[in-house]
């Protein structure tokens, strides 16, 4: 049996409502007589998948110079907040994977692994702070926003948010009460009981933080801010950018400082053998705060940019 004609209107869910508000119909009407009763063939799908993504980001700030200051500055200060999610994310599980490192050696021996170590606490603890002053500023508008009939449209997502919040703490609690009952070898990958429920909480810390940035992006979008405090949340945005960044290389002098001194530490090994350094584990954390500084840079870089528009 011949399947009906696909409905371009269809297709073009991937741009702005905006957008197709605008232009939508010039496109169906090309799209109906291009295709002429056949189905769209997939390089056509993907065609119109990736212009409208790079509409949407274009038309939400995240691309472009052009347009609204402020939207842009606002959309750059949400990228920032997301790569520092991510960062959290990757500094929970290098708090983890570096549980106890300084037993594995004499401080004397351990100098750079110590002084990166510390180094990633206090640009942790520092971009946390940055973070929370950021929520300060933008909590009398937030309240105003919920009170004006604004909760309706959040509420789903902040519901889903909190009840991955609570699971999360309570797996939390359960994985490092399990954690402490094993030796150093069986946490990295010696119990494969462990390493599974480990891999789960990964997933599930995940799944919590982009609930809870996808409800603070939300919130965000919607609250009116005034130009002071939307300067004052792009400076804030640039400085977690860059924090963000010298967190990423501090962790990996503290790799570096520990695959000269105790790669044994890193394997979870007999203490005086040479292991390999290079662990999924650290390669897992590398590669997320990697991808967390990229994110929040590119946020810092187009809220410095812009900010001085407002």
């Amino acid at each position: 049996m011949r399947r009906a004609p696909e409905d371009p209107e269809r297709l073009l869910r991937w741009y702005p409502s905006a957008w197709r508000d605008r232009y939508g119909g010039e496109l169906v009407a090309l799209l109906e007589d291009e295709l002429d009763g056949a189905r769209p063939t997939v390089g056509l799908r993907m065609s119109l998948a990736l212009a409208g993504t790079r509409q949407r980001a274009r038309s939400g700030g995240l691309t472009g110079d052009g347009g609204d200051p402020e939207l842009r500055v606002r959309t750059g200060a949400l990228v920032v907040l997301t790569g520092w999610t991510l960062v959290v994310f990757g500094g929970a599980a290098f708090a983890k994977v570096s549980e106890h490192f300084g037993d594995a050696q004499p401080a004397s021996a351990q100098s750079l692994a110590r002084g990166a170590f510390a180094a990633v606490v206090v640009l942790a603890v520092s971009g946390d702070l940055l973070v929370l002053a950021g929520a300060a500023l933008a909590l009398p508008a937030t309240l105003r926003f919920l009170r004006s009939g604004g909760w309706s449209s959040v509420r789903r997502r902040v519901l889903w948010a909190a009840v991955a919040v609570v699971g999360l703490v309570a797996a939390t609690f359960g994985l490092a009460k399990w954690a402490h009952q094993l030796t150093v070898h069986q946490r990295n990958g010696g119990d494969l009981a462990y390493s599974v429920a480990f891999l789960a909480w990964g997933v599930l810390a995940a799944v919590t933080l982009g609930l809870v940035t996808a409800a603070g992006t939300a919130i965000a979008r919607r609250v009116s801010l005034e130009r002071p405090v939307l300067r004052a949340e792009g400076a804030l945005a640039t400085v977690v950018g860059a924090l963000a960044t010298a967190l990423t290389v501090a962790t990996g002098l503290w790799w570096a400082g520990m695959a000269r001194g105790a790669p044994w530490f890193l394997a979870g090994t007999r203490p005086g053998t040479h292991p390999s350094p290079v662990t999924v584990p650290l390669v897992f954390v590398e590669g997320c705060l990697v991808l967390a500084s990229a994110v929040a840079l590119y946020g810092a870089v187009r809220t410095a940019r812009s900010v001085s528009a407002i």
